[in-house]
């Protein structure tokens, strides 16, 4: 028993380590894990024909302006705007959408400064948490573009364009926003 006493307390303090670890590595894990929205349905990108009539406004497509970050905050003045950020003020766009056959198919037009960075879209629960990035925006002849088609069961949802960037920091770096809400889908149906 006296050989091995010396091994005894060494041998506690690296199981007591390693469960310290692991439990910080296991904790770690979750909370860089965000819920993502719409998890395991598939997001369809609509065919070059459905894009091109959705932009043009052809077919019972409704329409959502996307209201730009800046204009959100009421008290922004000329003064708290940086450099960084001029650009963006004059940011603007539109989703255009219509509910048919139990999809949600929709549009994101936008017009954007150039950059060397994609625009990104995300959609994300209006009262939680949970988002999923969507598409990058292409630009085009009236600005950017991009579009796809979920489940209707998915309504309500926001549409955030941001500037790419990790899912972390979406959030930080939204520059344009709108709601599809699940009201426009009852109206439908009721024609």
């Amino acid at each position: 028993m006296k050989k091995y006493t010396p091994y005894i307390f060494p041998l506690v303090v690296l199981s007591v380590v390693f469960l310290l670890v692991f439990r910080w590595y296991n904790m770690r894990t979750q909370r860089l894990e965000q819920d993502m929205f719409a998890e395991g349905v598939e997001i369809e990108n609509l065919s070059e024909e459905e894009l091109v009539n959705s932009v043009n406004g052809v077919g019972d497509y409704k329409v959502v302006d996307l209201v730009s970050s800046s204009q959100e905050s009421e008290k922004m003045d000329d003064s708290d705007i940086s450099e960084e950020n001029s650009m963006i003020v004059d940011s603007e766009g539109v989703i255009r959408y219509e509910i048919k056959d139990g999809k949600v198919r929709f549009s994101v037009v936008a017009n954007l400064p150039e950059s060397d960075l994609d625009y990104n879209v995300w959609l994300k629960e209006v009262d939680g948490t949970a988002m999923r990035e969507v598409f990058s925006l292409v630009s085009g002849k009236g600005g950017y573009v991009g579009s796809a088609s979920l489940p209707e069961e998915l309504l309500p949802f926001e549409v955030i364009v941001s500037q790419e960037v990790e899912a972390s920091d979406v959030l930080k770096n939204i520059i344009l926003r709108g709601v599809i809400s699940a009201e426009d889908s009852v109206e439908m149906e009721a024609e």
